[in-house]
């Protein structure tokens, strides 16, 4: 029987600069949209929110993602101007080339129609652009004649072949072949070209622009044929970031620093719809895809729309994180998770679906993050404050805290908050302060029992007093800064991890002695995060190296259950049970995992 199996991922949004465009790929059936965060590359299907496929063989953060048109084979760009090519039909996704393009960022990829030839452009020092023969990655001709960064670039479909590419320097270019050489620019836009995009049977391509201008060209000479605008002239108010055309070519898609996405018609030049996404800044809209099955774009939130271009509307919007998560928590009915991250973002998780809502109740990174019984929502963040948000969601309460907060527990109708010079005790509407003399790291508490973990490596045992006060009854010396502490849901146990990769049960009945003498020190690195299961004899450990694993109290002496790189290329924040056999996962790389554990 498996030791462990993924049950569900809820997976990392695209990451995303303002400013900057954001560009997504698809699969050939449509069904699957690609884009990037961190040192990944996910396969996202477009009919489910709790599985995704995650590709993390990068060293550089990844930039853009593009799938070959025979769907066996993705081609990945990095920071640091590197292509991947690798196998999309096995799990183990196999390596097949890495080519050094040039010394930047790659900025955007494109397969021709037969899938031997792949477009690579970007910000290099010696040369912008470069396309290659999939099968041998020699030069298939050059990309020159543009003097700045290329941002975009795309193969016409059919033959004879083309390539097109936008740049910084204001121009579009064309070039014949194969092997392709330049043939000539147009100079159509007064700012950056940001976006050019052929249509599928290759007869037109379009380009948009920080200028706000839409211009169509023959798909095979370059003459500009047309320009899609309103009324006022433009196509829109601010930077449009990327266009994408309807699988049958009829219509075009553009998304805009202004915050709305434009449904055109290709064929009248007409505006058919305009879908304002929002009003504020994260509401501007940096990348569109149009693909066989959905119309999709991404806010600067990173949230991705899927639109209704028939009627001009939002039918769903993906929320989550799009960076480290650094806590997580389980509704108190059961049904729900909670996740914070460190821009001070708080999403709402249904476990079961994966929807998703996010709030951002702190303007930096949450440290903290609890469910009262009475459905409050406990909040801590490096604002150094205390926010409560009620069930039924009005303004939350904001309670300010002596010095910076690290770590948060709740007993019935106490919130404990470990501060670094302090520990806040939230209580009868108010936070009384204790003043310690060593830097809190963690906290735990069960019903008048306080643990504190501190940076002096050792776990200091209060008494929590009616007044919000404390009163120290002993003290448990390790052998290195505490990371972790947590008591389990019967109060018989005491768990605490440190920075020497131990995990150190206790036993509370008999003063705190150790519960075995084994040493539990299967991690590599830093244990950053503890959790007990509801039946109380097992623990899960989250770790800087990669893993979770699973320690069993009635098996002290055996080997743990380890799932090994948990969370590839990224520390594991945060872990938590849902029930005996579930354990949850939150990482640094934006991800959250839910994994069954069997007994």
């Amino acid at each position: 029987m498996a030791e462990f199996s993924l049950q569900a991922v809820f997976p990392s949004l695209p990451r995303t600069q303002r400013g900057s465009a954001v560009v997504l790929g698809t699969t050939p059936a449509g069904d699957k949209i690609q884009y990037c965060n961190g040192n990944s590359v996910y396969t996202i299907p477009l009919d489910a929110r709790n599985t995704a496929d995650v590709y993390t063989e990068h060293a550089h953060q990844t930039t853009c993602a593009k799938t070959s048109p025979t769907g066996f084979y993705c081609a990945s760009g990095d920071i640091q101007g590197n292509v991947r090519i690798w196998d999309t039909t096995q799990s183990t996704h196999i390596l097949k080339h890495t080519i050094p393009v040039f010394s930047g960022p790659v900025r955007d990829i494109a397969w021709d129609s037969e899938s031997k030839r792949i477009a690579a452009v970007g910000e290099g020092k010696e040369r912008f652009g470069h396309v290659f023969l999939l099968d041998t990655t020699t030069s298939n001709g050059s990309l020159t004649g543009q003097s700045r960064t290329m941002n975009s670039v795309d193969f016409k479909p059919t033959r004879p072949f083309r390539i097109v590419s936008g740049s910084d320097d204001n121009s579009v270019a064309i070039f014949e072949g194969p092997p392709f050489k330049f043939k000539s620019t147009f100079h159509e836009h007064s700012k950056f070209v940001q976006s050019v995009r052929y249509n599928s049977d290759g007869s037109l391509f379009a380009s948009t622009g920080s200028d706000g201008k839409v211009i169509l060209y023959s798909g095979t000479s370059g003459d500009k044929v047309g320009v899609l605008e309103d009324s006022k002239g433009v196509a829109h108010s601010g930077t449009i970031f990327g266009l994408s055309w309807s699988p049958d070519g009829s219509r075009i898609a553009t998304a805009s620093a202004d915050k709305s996405v434009k449904i055109w018609d290709v064929a009248s030049r007409s505006l058919e719809k305009t879908i304002v996404i929002g009003a504020k800044i994260e509401d501007q809209q940096l990348g569109i895809i149009w693909t066989k099955m959905a119309l999709i774009s991404v806010s600067a939130s990173g949230f991705l729309n899927f639109l209704n271009a028939d009627e001009g509307k939002i039918d769903d919007v993906r929320q989550g994180h799009n960076k480290g998560i650094t806590a997580v928590t389980m509704s108190a009915d059961g049904k729900r998770i909670f996740s914070s991250d460190a821009e001070g973002h708080l999403t709402s998780w249904d476990i079961s679906t994966g929807e998703s809502t996010r709030t951002s109740p702190h303007t930096t990174m949450i440290t903290g993050v609890k469910q009262a019984p009475n459905g409050d929502v406990y909040t801590i963040g490096w604002d150094d404050n205390l926010k409560i948000t009620d069930a039924s969601g009005g303004a939350p309460r904001i309670f300010s805290l002596p010095s910076q907060p690290v770590s948060l527990a709740i007993a019935d109708d106490f919130a404990l908050i470990a501060c670094y010079k302090h520990v806040a005790v939230y209580t009868g509407g108010k936070i009384v302060e204790n003043p310690i003399d060593f830097h809190a790291s963690c906290v735990a508490v069960f019903k008048d029992t306080v643990a504190v973990g501190g940076k002096d490596a050792k776990v200091h045992v209060y008494k929590l007093k009616s007044d919000g006060g404390l009163e120290l009854v002993k003290v448990l010396e390790h052998g290195a800064e505490i990371t972790s502490v947590a008591f389990s849901d019967n109060g018989e146990y005491l768990v605490a991890t440190d920075l020497a990769r131990k995990v150190i049960p206790y036993t509370v009945a008999s003063d705190f002695t150790l519960t075995h003498t084994n040493s539990w020190t299967f991690h590599t690195a830093k244990v950053s995060s503890v959790a007990w299961s509801p039946d109380n004899t097992r623990l899960a450990t989250g770790s800087l190296d990669n893993s979770v694993i699973v320690w069993d109290l009635t098996k002290t002496g055996e080997h743990p259950v380890i799932i090994k790189g948990a969370h590839p290329m990224s520390s594991v924040n945060a872990v938590l049970w849902l029930d005996e056999k579930t354990v949850v996962s939150a990482g640094q790389d934006s991800n959250i995992k839910i994994w069954d554990v069997p007994v």
